[in-house]
């Protein structure tokens, strides 16, 4: 059987229109991850020195004893950040002068037990 040349365009075109289809179709799911900070809150706390919430932790840094402070609460920190001023001088003999100011960034369903617990909602 003789094939004419417009047969030939037509398969052409059909497979064409046929991998184009395909290639749409198999492109996967295009809807996004949950974005992991999307289920975080940040809060930030400056408390009294001598007064603060994780001063009998466990630790060697502030971050450590942060830590292991969330952790007596059933709380993972997910984020850390010291942000007391570098030229802020702290007196260890009162309980009057301001301690070091943090933020941490912990999961949003602890965020009214932490509001408790000194701390306030950073807002984003």
């Amino acid at each position: 059987m003789k094939t004419r040349p417009f047969s030939y365009v037509l398969k052409i075109f059909s497979i064409l229109f046929l991998f184009a289809a395909f290639s749409f179709s198999c492109s996967g799911d295009n809807s996004k991850e949950p974005d992991p900070n999307t289920s975080l809150a940040k809060l930030k706390i400056t408390p009294k020195q001598c007064k603060e919430p994780w001063l009998h932790s466990e630790g060697n840094t502030l971050e450590n004893k942060v830590q292991n402070y969330l952790k007596t609460l059933n709380i993972k920190l997910k984020g850390f950040e010291n942000i007391t001023p570098k030229d802020v001088v702290m007196c260890e003999a009162c309980e009057i002068c301001s301690g070091p100011t943090i933020t941490i960034k912990v999961d949003k369903t602890h965020v009214d037990r932490l509001i408790k617990e000194g701390f306030s909602l950073v807002p984003n």
